[in-house]
């Protein structure tokens, strides 16, 4: 009989904790940045223009958060955040394929508010791991 009393206890315990993790996992209390922009290289060897750029936040479950650790691209166009002078995020990078509208998900470990400004520091990286053109945006978040 008290095998079979300690064999339940132990099933809700276990239950409870288990429901305790999917309550939290699923909550949706994180957020994520899209990041997009435009890049054109107007002509040939020249390095690319970026413009256009805006940054959306995005509310998820924290099992649905982009992954903040991600493999850099060589060439690649490489995203860091940041705010009030601390960084809010690791660089993510997506591989440069030429002209065209980027949209590159960066995971963060702060969460700003929607209105609130970020510098969002976007790098051009070559293929030897080179920066060929920074540059740092100070925009509000949509």
């Amino acid at each position: 009989m008290s095998f079979a009393r300690n064999l339940i206890v132990l099933v809700v315990i276990v239950g409870i904790i288990i429901a305790g993790g999917i309550l939290y996992v699923t909550r949706q209390d994180a957020e994520y940045i899209i990041v997009q922009m435009n890049l054109t290289q107007y002509e040939f060897n020249h390095v690319p223009t970026i413009d256009n750029m805006t940054a959306y936040l995005v509310p998820v479950s924290k099992i649905s958060e982009p992954p903040q650790e991600t493999q850099l691209f060589l060439p690649g166009v490489a995203v860091k955040i940041f705010q009030n002078g601390d960084d809010i995020s690791n660089f993510v990078s997506v591989p440069y394929t030429g002209n065209g509208t980027y949209k590159i998900p960066v995971g963060l470990w702060k969460y700003p508010k929607k209105g609130e400004f970020v510098l969002i520091n976007v790098r051009l990286v070559d293929p030897t791991g080179n920066d060929f053109t920074s540059v740092t945006y100070n925009t509000p978040l949509e």
